[in-house]
């Protein structure tokens, strides 16, 4: 009668033995497509303010450089001359966090059109490819309005935005 016992709990056993098997094969093979990594559940976005939008932006990897362009808009109902742009990266290029200035001079840029600011981070700490990067962007620029610079020049007192850029890297 012993045996009897002893051979049921064996069967018992080597069944739910498959079947947690079987269980931990299907987890780790979920976990093996990336489905869980954090990164997967981040947005990208381009955040500016209303009347100057980021409608568009990119950064990828290009000749052991990282590459963030962005395209903004003028929204405002008025002229403006765009002065300067910069971005704030935390470990992009040198550790902690840095400033960088964008490739752009004193640009005017009509009511309805844009313009794609390009900053090129160099330096020894590059990120991965497909991994999320998150930067602080700021604009400078000066109203063209008639009543406040008809001539639109960089005279008078500038106006700053300052938005966030959170991108995936992409391999050009």
């Amino acid at each position: 009668m012993q045996a009897r016992k002893g051979q049921a709990a064996a069967e018992y056993l080597v069944t739910y033995g498959w079947a947690l098997l079987l269980l931990v094969v299907v987890i780790a093979v979920i976990l093996s497509t990336g489905v869980f990594n954090p990164s997967y559940f981040v947005g990208e976005e381009c955040v500016l303010q209303p009347d100057i939008p980021c409608t568009g932006h990119q950064f990828y990897l290009s000749g052991g450089k990282s590459v963030l362009e962005v395209r903004v808009e003028n929204r405002l109902g008025y002229d403006m001359l765009l002065d300067d742009a910069s971005v704030i990266t935390n470990g992009i290029g040198a550790p902690g966090e840095k400033e960088w200035k964008g490739g752009i001079t004193s640009t005017r840029l009509a009511q309805g059109a844009n313009t794609t600011i390009r900053f090129e981070f160099d330096g020894d700490r590059q990120p991965a490819f497909d991994s999320i990067s998150r930067m602080k962007l700021s604009l400078k620029y000066y109203s063209c309005a008639r009543e406040v610079n008809p001539e639109c020049t960089s005279s008078g007192s500038p106006h700053t935005i300052t938005g966030r850029v959170t991108a995936r890297v992409l391999q050009q």
